[in-house]
């Protein structure tokens, strides 16, 4: 039986309203001040003004046809972790039909323009006639035209919320679940039907309309374990947090659980702010010595210089199917521009592919497949567009890089010192018009002229996970 647990949204609303109340925040000019102002030096801007934050959170375990063992503990978890991030919160458990509607009256008459809301539920759901309702557990419904005066229709939730007239709500619903009176009756529709969030709204839903969603092993959900796992991370933007637990989730569940939000969200919301970045590190290069036993050596940030008869050896890992295999790969011809491998792969001189033969099939790049931009040094960030042409394939790249930094890390080969790169493609295929993002974090070692770990997934814009694959160098020869 498929059902769903969603507290995660803790860490998500914590840093969608954090984020939102410096976004949204009106202002306060000060206009004698601009005024007055000399032409030669531009007023200060006036700091943003700090929304209240206030939640409504419902979680309805004790039903008398079909319980569910997690939506208090979920709700539980959800109100206080909202209380540590500043929010007022209005809790109910176990709530009957009034409960809910004297809460939500509650909350409805504490909302204001200088309110931040949320809404979250946990508990039994379902949908009638294209409408969204959330049973409360005194619910005693024998046929599906009941369900209208029985239960709390999720209209009601968005007309508080547009009566109020705020910057932003979010509303979280764990309700994709099974008919609880399946035994009575029958609905016409699964799951929850889909809805446009309102100007100025995220809804997250564990899975797509229409669908149900499963339970997780422990206190939590599928869907809750993937986004405690995704939505903290500092610097995360919540459209690529949400598409990352949403791959995670399609993985687990074997595709039957797909995780769905809708937004009308008009500024980019960072669920984590990132810690002040520390400022850039000097490298000091040591000058090489008179005599040295080697022809040169490359600093860890620096472009490498490679020579015919350079090698090395990878182990890659599908993480989607446990498939384990080798490669071996090494220069056999420089020219100006140039550096061909024995595979037939044509790469630039730091690195990038420019030629290379994806499931037997040749694929070009232009200008290149730019993962490498030295000196890597950083806090260095670079965005451009690859266009890719092959056999079977044509589309385009929209990539950005950011060096994260200097970063020691275990490897086959012992501990090294790396530079750590993180790498993002938005992916459009011309000839199916199918789009999706390509996710890359890895490690570059100078004295390997290459990184010594590779980790990318690649997923659709629908969230569909194509690969998922880890590739460490377990071995090198370099002149």
């Amino acid at each position: 039986m498929w059902r769903a647990r969603m507290p995660w949204l803790v860490a998500a609303t914590i840093a969608i309203i954090a984020l939102v109340a410096e976004a949204q925040a009106p202002a306060a000019g000060n206009a004698k001040a601009a005024k007055s102002a000399s032409p030669a030096k531009a007023a200060e801007p006036a700091k943003p003004v700090k929304l209240k934050r206030l939640a409504l959170v419902v979680g309805n375990s004790a039903y008398k046809s079909d319980p569910l063992p997690n939506p208090v503990n979920d709700a539980q978890d959800m109100a206080a972790l909202l209380k540590q991030a500043g929010f007022d919160v209005i809790q109910r458990e176990n709530a009957s039909l009034k409960d809910m509607h004297l809460a939500l009256r509650e909350f409805g008459d504490r909302l204001s323009r200088e309110t931040l809301g949320l809404f979250y539920f946990a508990g039994h759901g379902v949908q009638v006639r294209g409408r969204n309702y959330l049973l409360p557990v005194d619910a005693d419904i024998g046929r599906e035209d009941e369900v209208a005066f029985s239960a709390l229709d999720l209209q009601a939730v968005l007309e508080k919320m547009d009566t109020a007239r705020n910057h932003t709500n979010v509303i979280v619903l764990d309700a994709c679940r099974n008919n609880p009176f399946a035994t009575r009756f029958k609905l016409t529709n699964a799951g929850l039907a889909q809805i446009d969030a309102p100007p100025g709204t995220f809804v997250a839903f564990a899975t797509a309309p229409g669908s149900v969603a499963a339970d997780g092993a422990g206190r939590n959900g599928l869907y809750t374990k993937h986004l405690l796992a995704n939505l903290t991370k500092p610097g995360a933007h919540i459209e690529d947090a949400f598409k990352q637990v949403r791959a995670a989730v399609r993985a687990e569940s074997g595709g039957a659980q797909t995780p769905w939000e809708s937004t009308s969200l008009e500024t980019e919301l960072v669920l984590k702010s990132a810690p002040p970045k520390p400022p850039p590190k000097k490298v000091e290069v040591a000058p090489a010595p008179a005599a040295p036993s080697k022809p040169r050596s490359v600093s860890t940030g620096t472009a490498p210089v490679f020579a015919i008869g350079d090698w090395w050896e990878w182990r890659m890992t599908n993480e989607l199917t446990g498939e384990i295999r080798s490669l071996k790969r090494s220069i056999t011809q420089i020219d100006a521009d140039t550096v061909t491998q024995d595979n037939g792969v044509v790469r630039d001189h730091s690195g990038n592919a420019r030629v290379e033969r994806i499931n037997g099939k040749l694929r070009s790049y232009q200008p290149s497949s730019m993962f490498f931009v030295f000196p890597l040094s950083p806090g260095l960030s670079w965005s451009g567009t690859v266009t890719e042409n092959g056999e079977d394939y044509a589309g385009t790249n929209d990539v950005k890089i950011r060096v994260i930094g200097e970063e020691e890390i275990d490897t086959p080969m012992g501990r090294l010192k790396t530079i750590k790169v993180e790498r993002t493609g938005d992916w459009k295929n011309l000839k199916t018009n199918r789009t999706g993002t390509t996710r890359w974090t890895y490690w570059y070692h100078g004295p390997a002229k290459q990184a010594v770990r590779y980790e990318r997934s690649n997923t659709t814009a629908e969230g569909r996970l194509l690969y998922k694959e880890t590739q460490e160098l377990v071995a090198f020869g370099v002149k």
